[in-house]
């Protein structure tokens, strides 16, 4: 009976170290399989952190292209609104220039195209090439319509009546004409370089000299203003003056 009791006490001791031995086994079996799944778990989540640095790294990237790319869509906008204004001032400049030299072009074509404008006549006395007050005053007035016209010419003209030799007359007819410039040009600053005189003496009477008062219209000098028919400038014969008879002292 003794016996059959230890018996029993040793299978139940076996079995107890058997359960031991097995849990133990287990645990270390346990811990062998997860070892290498705990490393790779460790591993992907260093790699999973690594691709998350890496994403955020892109994005930082891609957010400063976009914003570089948009600055520079915005600047190469501003150069083509500014490279637009260019082109349209160019195109006003260059329209301006043809303009201009359509005119200079019309300008030239008519300088030497020229027409009669004002016109004066002084009168002088018998065998006098002397100018009166009243005469300076003509001048003067003629002087300063003048000076509204940008480009023109003067003629000056010298006459004399039949009185007297013929060549006598038409060295007075220039004795008179040269007085008369004399005068606009020492007293009304007109550059000579824009007159011209002749004296024709007895020739081309502006009226009879058959009588005392055609004669008296005969001794004189005309001023005839010509203007080239320029584009834009205001015509002459607008200022004309018309001719005074104002006869002077008689000899």
């Amino acid at each position: 009976m003794h016996r059959v009791q230890t018996m029993k006490s040793a299978a139940i001791l076996v079995a107890a170290l058997a359960l031991t031995t097995a849990g133990c086994a287990t645990k270390k079996f346990v811990r062998n399989s997860m070892a290498p799944l705990e490393a790779g778990i460790h591993a992907l989540n260093r790699k999973t952190s690594r691709n998350a640095k890496d994403i955020k790294s892109v994005d930082r990237r891609a957010e400063t292209g976009i914003s570089e790319a948009q600055n520079d869509a915005d600047k190469a906008n501003q150069a083509a609104q500014t490279a637009d204004q260019h082109a349209w001032t160019a195109n006003q400049t260059a329209e301006k220039g043809l303009t201009k030299a359509q005119h200079a072009t019309e300008v030239a074509e008519n300088i030497d195209n020229y027409a009669p404008g004002q016109h004066v006549t002084v009168l002088f006395g018998f065998n006098r090439a002397r100018l009166s007050a009243k005469d300076k005053q003509k001048l003067d007035d003629f002087v300063q319509q003048l000076k509204l016209l940008k480009h023109y010419v003067i003629q000056v003209q010298g006459y004399t009546d039949t009185t007297g030799p013929k060549r006598y007359n038409l060295m007075l007819s220039k004795r008179r004409a040269d007085t008369v410039v004399r005068y606009i040009t020492l007293n009304g600053d007109i550059p000579l370089v824009k007159i011209y005189r002749m004296g024709y003496g007895e020739d081309a009477p502006a009226h009879s000299n058959r009588t005392l008062k055609g004669r008296e219209m005969n001794r004189r000098v005309t001023l005839t203003v010509m203007v080239p028919q320029i584009p834009g400038q205001e015509s002459a014969s607008a200022q004309t003056a018309g001719s005074t008879q104002n006869p002077s002292e008689m000899q």
